[in-house]
């Protein structure tokens, strides 16, 4: 039989929606992010006609590769339509009879392997945990020891000869992540030599199909196993679109299947919101599944589900990340903190600024965030219950330290908002420690010096702030102390040299302080000197002022000198010239005198001799 850990039985989850419903439960038809399991067959709408071109594919060369973008309903269409037409008896060569092992990649591609053929034995619920262990090496030894591995496990672990096996290699893609991480112990390419396993059964014709589902982006990357792309060249199919009646089937299916009812409009709404992406499937599941809840506790008498009730979830665009954020606000503050950092473990961001989800062990989250397996679970719980499916294993799994934790799906990680920033905050971080480390690395071999401001800085405040561990580390690069150890002593040596600097500035600031002191001195004297010049200066400035305001005072003394002397001159000419006219009358006067006198005697001589003639 099927063994699939992340799937829940049909009597599980009504018992669960029992309990989400109420005593009347009305099942939800809608698996929301999850993919369909075989108990979802019924729901399984849109896809008809497509199961059958795989059918032939794998009956031709017992190899199929189910390719196609995330979210397109690759496993879907191989757990609701391969898987239950094999279990309808399709006959083979060997047989009607079929076997199916479910397995992935993840972080061990062949310790998951073998974990699914172990699963797959006989009596495996009853076996202890110490036969488990001792099986679980067996199988992986025989699985490791050469290519026919796989086919010496199979035969061993089948029922009946006639028994045909098929192998499902769900999320193929995860292999290429590992193969980028691997570490290659004892010269082992463990992904190289799972791909072989593959390879060789194909190649032998036994009774073993294999089924492949892997994201069609990473399509060049299976050049890099040898004969793996001519397999895949030979029987591929690659899911195509579903047409607007595809999805339209897709959500009036499931409703009529659970006796439901929806609106004409609704299906309208659900299918012009819906885009052409790939991707928008889940998204629109998990939307239907959302509306259908709140239909079924909110409805009226007789109503259908209708626009109202999807409007009220957040429609497409928005109901995956209310939803998720009402998981994470019920949480406290300490499950708060777990819950990031379980996210940003089960998330990264790849080259081409996709998020890419991973798996972790739940032992390692509960030991990355400090917290005890009941306080993990906790916060697991809240978003892994019923009606909500960000996280798998589903709640009918009982989780141990080794159960593999993952997201649903991609998308997920690209409408969540409050996700979004955990994975774009921890690629930065990934970043700064691969920055590191590569300078570490070039360091230790003498190509770089040691970190300096800002890089220095940058690295120290991502350390402050995130406090990054060693298990944390060994996810992006395993050489985390000698990482540490490189900053440490940049920092280390930054700050003497700082501190070395700081002493010859203080040195330096001894001395300046000595020279500003006899500088100080100086200066007072230079002050005072200024002082007693500025003071001479005004003096001498009054003194200038003073004798400025005399020489204008001399001067208009002068010039009435001058004045006074121009005036005298011309007064000294008109004196001059009445001297002169007064020489001149008094000359004349001299001379009329002068001519009175010589008159007067001339009259005495006439008188005398008049007398003279008169005595005579």
């Amino acid at each position: 039989m099927l063994h699939y850990d992340i799937q829940q039985s049909e009597h599980e989850i009504e018992l669960q929606e029992a309990e989400l419903y109420g005593s009347h439960p009305v099942r939800n038809p809608f698996p929301g992010l999850r993919p369909f399991g075989i108990d979802d067959c019924h729901l399984f709408f849109g896809r008809e006609g497509q199961v059958d071109e795989i059918l032939v594919k794998l009956a031709e060369n017992k190899f199929v590769t189910v390719m196609g973008f995330s979210g397109c309903g690759k496993s879907s269409l191989l757990y609701c339509g391969l898987i239950p037409i094999l279990y309808g008896g399709f006959v083979t060569e060997s047989g009607p009879n079929w076997n199916i092992l479910v397995t992935r990649p993840g972080n061990s591609p062949i310790e998951n392997l073998a974990e699914a053929f172990l699963i797959h034995q006989k009596g495996y619920k009853d076996f202890s945990e110490e036969d488990k262990k001792i099986h679980r090496t067996i199988i992986s030894s025989l699985l490791r020891s050469g290519p026919d591995g796989l086919i010496e496990v199979a035969n061993r672990s089948k029922h009946s000869q006639k028994d045909n096996l098929l192998i499902l290699v769900d999320q193929f893609e995860e292999l290429f992540r590992f193969r980028d991480n691997e570490s290659h112990p004892n010269g082992h390419n463990e992904s190289a030599e799972y791909v072989n396993l593959f390879l060789e059964t194909i190649r032998q014709n036994t009774n073993i199909y294999v089924a492949v589902t892997m994201r069609s982006d990473f399509i060049g990357a299976c050049a890099v196993f040898p004969g793996f792309t001519e397999l895949i060249n030979k029987s591929n199919y690659l899911v195509p679109q579903m047409t607007r009646d595809q999805k339209r089937m897709a959500i009036e299916g499931p409703v009529a299947v659970a006796g439901g009812k929806i609106s004409p409009r609704l299906v309208k709404r659900l299918l012009n919101d819906i885009s052409d992406d790939q991707d928008q499937l889940p998204v629109l599941q998990h939307a239907l599944m959302r509306s259908w809840e709140y239909w079924v506790q909110n409805r009226e008498e007789g109503e259908p589900l209708d626009v109202r009730h999807y409007n009220a979830v957040g429609r497409i665009s928005q109901a995956l990340s209310m939803h998720a954020d009402e998981a994470y606000e019920e949480l406290s503050a300490r499950e708060k903190e777990i819950a990031e950092i379980l996210f940003k473990l089960l998330t990264e961001k790849g080259e081409n600024n996709q998020g890419i989800r991973r798996s972790v062990k739940f032992g390692m989250v509960a030991e990355m965030a400090g917290a005890t397996a009941e306080e993990l679970l906790q916060v697991l719980e809240g978003f892994r219950k019923p009606g909500r499916s960000f996280i798998m294993p589903g709640t009918s799994v009982i989780l141990t330290a080794d159960s593999v934790l993952e997201i649903t799906h991609e998308s997920l990680m690209r409408i969540w908002v409050r996700l979004k920033n955990w994975v774009e905050e921890e690629h930065e971080s990934a970043q700064m420690y691969k920055r590191l480390s590569e300078a570490a690395a070039m360091y230790q071999v003498g190509k770089t010096g040691l970190w300096r401001p800002p890089d220095l800085q940058l690295a120290l405040n991502w350390q402050k702030k995130q406090k990054p561990t060693r298990l944390w580390a060994e996810r992006y690069n395993p050489t985390f102390e000698r990482a540490v150890i490189f900053l440490d002593t940049s920092r280390i040596t930054y700050e003497a040299e700082q501190k070395n600097q700081q002493m010859l500035q203080k040195r330096l600031l001894k001395r300046a302080r000595a020279v500003a002191a006899i500088l100080g001195v100086l200066t007072v004297i230079a002050i005072l000197f200024f002082v007693y010049a500025l003071t001479r200066q005004i003096e001498a400035q009054r003194q200038y002022a003073r004798a400025e305001q005399e020489k204008e005072t001399a001067q208009l003394a002068r010039d009435e000198a001058k004045k006074s002397e121009e005036q005298a001159i011309i007064q000294k000419q008109i004196a001059q010239e009445k001297e002169k006219e007064a020489r001149d009358l008094y000359n004349q006067m001299q001379e009329a005198y002068a001519e009175a006198e010589r008159q007067k005697n001339i009259a005495q001589r006439n008188f005398l001799f008049a007398e003279l003639q008169r005595n005579i």
